[in-house]
């Protein structure tokens, strides 16, 4: 007979290990999403196998690494909210929708990690990912172009 200590017990237990089997495969759902989502949307280039998994695995942690919201941003996030110009134009409630402005911004933070611009956009030359782009670390412009011979 089981007593109620030990299903207590297992009961929480099958719980925490639940717990920690969603966290890891939603990780991995997550960054296996993302390059289905790259590979999809950008099919008409070459893409670096290994490129695309690397910025997988960034991006996964720059998403599920975000920091708690400090006080600017949350009295940003309240304001805008308030602001009947932002519901009219930039919010969206459909669904696709959503899913498509999601998918647009990974593929130009993909472009923007890559060095796709820095070839002049050939869409003939092979994608390499460089490193993950992040607009608030300096000097990291896609844009900008090496200095040859000064």
């Amino acid at each position: 007979m089981i007593s109620r200590r030990r299903l207590i017990v297992g009961g929480v237990g099958a719980v925490g290990a639940a717990g920690l089997a969603v966290w890891g495969l939603g990780r991995l759902g997550f960054q296996m999403e993302v390059a289905s989502i790259l590979r999809r949307r950008l099919g008409f280039l070459k893409l670096d196998e290994a490129g695309v998994r690397a910025f997988a695995k960034d991006q996964t942690r720059a998403t599920f690494g975000r920091k708690i919201p400090t006080w600017n941003r949350l009295r940003y996030h309240l304001q805008a909210a308030r602001a009947s110009s932002f519901k009219r134009f930039y919010r969206s409630t459909g669904a696709r929708s959503r899913m498509g402005g999601f998918e647009d911004a990974l593929v130009a933070t993909y472009l923007l990690s890559s060095d796709f611009f820095w070839n002049g956009s050939d869409e003939s030359r092979k994608v390499n990912y460089v490193a993950y782009y992040d607009p608030l670390r300096p000097c990291n412009s896609p844009f900008a172009r090496p200095v040859v011979g000064a």
